[in-house]
């Protein structure tokens, strides 16, 4: 998850991107990048349906590894204009990064049920690309 606020992968990447010559990111890790406030506004239509029970999954739609998400964070940032030299990014496979805790390789949710229950269209696609 990512917002303006607090620590996230977003906010990390522009930093090292800036301060570092060379930038490495996990490529072999599959997830979906969910900003916060979509994550809020989805809640919060879910509350006010009041007639669920259950388990509902909710994460913004498409799915990116940590590298392709870092390579988008880069290429936005720098048509904006931030960093003026952005730091290359390299993709490297867990094993040869240090993690303090063990990751799984896809922690992509099935949110069929939410949609469902939002009578929403299934989204596919990359949306993480901006």
């Amino acid at each position: 998850m990512y917002s303006t606020k607090g620590h996230n992968f977003v906010k990390t990447m522009l930093r090292l991107l800036e301060e570092r010559e060379t930038v490495e990111v996990v490529s072999d890790q599959i997830g979906t990048p969910t900003w916060t406030r979509g994550l809020a506004e989805v809640l919060w239509e879910m509350a006010l349906l009041g007639c669920l029970r259950g388990v509902y999954h909710w994460s913004d739609a498409g799915i990116a590894s940590w590298y392709d998400l870092a390579v988008s964070i880069a290429e936005y940032s720098y048509e904006l204009g931030l960093p003026q030299r952005p730091a290359p990014i390299f993709p490297v496979e867990t094993g040869d990064y240090p993690l303090p805790a063990k990751r799984p390789a896809m922690s992509v949710l099935d949110k069929t049920a939410s949609w469902r229950a939002l009578k929403r269209p299934r989204f596919t696609g990359d949306q993480h690309s901006r």
